[in-house]
């Protein structure tokens, strides 16, 4: 190898470290955020004694889904956390043999923030799309937001029938 091609090896490697360092970075802050942000609102729904959860990586998306338990659809009341965490359970395991099967998670994770976004917000759509195009990105951030609001009446929300 020539002394330009390690030069440039070089640079290049030096430009995936800075890349990395950021992104490392960013990850930090928004588990911050999100730690932040589910634990208030956990102190808030009452769910005190299990408000830790929101700290712990992957454990605090079964906090996420114990907070909206009552929430969800009826054929899912009191199983969503048991419905997410079989899906966790066969993500893992079938990982290898089915690559997209991490998919379901994010579905499920989105669906229970739907939730959080309807307790805590009268934008529902503006907040749910914002998830769905940054690939939850912006869930830590939205959290954050929502740590301090009261929750509101659903009353208030225009729903539209037949």
């Amino acid at each position: 190898m020539s002394g330009e091609e390690a030069a440039i090896l070089a640079a290049f490697a030096g430009i995936l470290i800075i890349i990395g360092l950021i992104i490392l970075v960013v990850a930090v802050i928004l588990y911050i955020l999100m730690g932040i942000g589910l634990f208030k609102i956990a102190k808030r729904e009452g769910k005190g004694d299990i408000a830790w959860m929101a700290w712990v990586p992957i454990v605090n998306m079964f906090l996420l889904t114990q907070l909206v338990e009552q929430d969800v659809h009826e054929s899912m009341r009191g199983k969503f956390t048991l419905i997410y965490g079989l899906a966790f359970a066969a993500s893992v395991a079938l990982y290898f043999f089915i690559p997209f099967i991490g998919f379901i998670l994010s579905v499920l994770q989105i669906y229970g923030f739907y939730f959080i976004i309807q307790r805590y917000s009268k934008n529902v759509t503006l907040h749910l799309v914002l998830v769905i195009i940054t690939g939850m990105a912006a869930m830590p951030i939205q959290l954050f937001m929502f740590r301090n609001r009261e929750p509101i009446d659903i009353g208030d929300n225009i729903v539209f029938t037949e």
